[in-house]
C-alpha cells in the first residue's frame, strides 16, 4: 500500500488541526463548571455560532481520528490492535457526545431556564475524566510492545506511553473536582492532559509514518 504513509500522515495532522481548531473556536471567555446558569445562558446567547463551529470541527476531528486509528491499528499485532482501536472509538464517541450538547445549547439559548442550562452544560464537562478511560486503553496497547525481546515499538515511545497512561490515570480524579485545576473540563483535563496527549499522538504518528513505509508493514 504505497499510499498508506500519506493517508496516515494526513489523518494524523488533520486530527491535530481540527482538534485544535475546535477549542480555538470557543474562545477564551467560554464558561466553566464554576459558571452560574445565568452565565451559561448569556454565553450561549452571545456566542452560539462559536459553539456550532466547535461542533462542526469536532465532526471532522472524529473522522480524522478514526482513520488515523485504523491505520495505526493495522501496524499492531493482536490483541493490541483491538485494544488500541477500542480506545480510539471511545475517544471519538465521547467527543461527539460532548459536541452534541454544545451545539444543542447553542440552538435556542434565549429560551433556556438557567438551572436547566447549567445542568445540560455540566454533563459534557465530564468528558475529560471519562475520556481518560479510552486514552489509557490506547496507551496500554503500546506499552508491552516497547519492552522485551520481541518489541516493535521504540523505547522512547514506550516510555512516552507509560507517562501518558500514568498521567491519564491520575487525571481521572477530576471526576471528584468542582473548582480550579481539578475541575472536570478544567486545566488538568484541557492543558496538562491535552499537552501530554498531543505529544503522544505525535509520537505515534512519527513511529507509524516510518513503519508504514517498511515493506510488508500492512500485510
Amino acid at each position: 500500500m504505497k499510499k498508506a504513509p500519506a493517508v496516515l500522515l494526513l489523518s494524523g495532522v488533520g486530527w491535530i488541526v481540527f482538534y485544535s481548531a475546535s477549542f480555538t473556536a470557543l474562545g477564551s471567555s467560554v464558561p466553566t463548571i464554576e459558571s452560574s446558569g445565568q452565565d451559561v445562558v448569556a454565553w450561549f446567547t452571545a456566542n452560539g455560532t462559536n459553539a456550532q463551529v466547535y461542533a462542526w470541527t469536532a465532526a471532522f476531528a472524529a473522522l480524522a481520528l478514526t482513520v488515523f486509528g485504523g491505520m495505526v491499528t493495522a501496524l499492531l499485532p493482536r490483541p493490541n490492535r483491538y485494544i488500541f482501536f477500542g480506545g480510539i472509538l471511545g475517544w471519538v464517541i465521547t467527543g461527539q457526545i460532548q459536541a452534541w450538547f454544545w451545539a444543542g445549547l447553542a440552538l435556542h439559548p434565549e429560551g433556556l431556564d438557567p438551572a436547566t442550562a447549567r445542568t445540560l452544560f455540566d454533563i459534557p464537562q465530564y468528558w475529560g475524566p471519562i475520556i481518560n478511560g479510552s486514552t489509557m486503553t490506547m496507551a496500554a496497547a503500546f506499552v508491552p510492545l516497547a519492552f522485551g525481546r520481541s518489541r516493535i515499538i521504540p523505547g522512547w515511545l514506550g516510555w512516552l506511553s507509560v507517562v501518558f497512561f500514568v498521567e491519564q490515570a491520575i487525571e481521572t480524579i477530576t471526576v471528584f473536582g468542582s473548582t480550579g485545576f481539578l475541575a472536570p473540563g478544567g486545566a488538568m483535563n484541557l492543558y496538562l492532559g491535552g499537552a501530554i496527549g498531543m505529544a503522544w499522538v505525535i509520537g505515534v504518528l512519527v513511529w507509524g509514518y516510518k513503519r508504514t513505509g517498511s515493506p510488508g508493514s500492512l500485510s
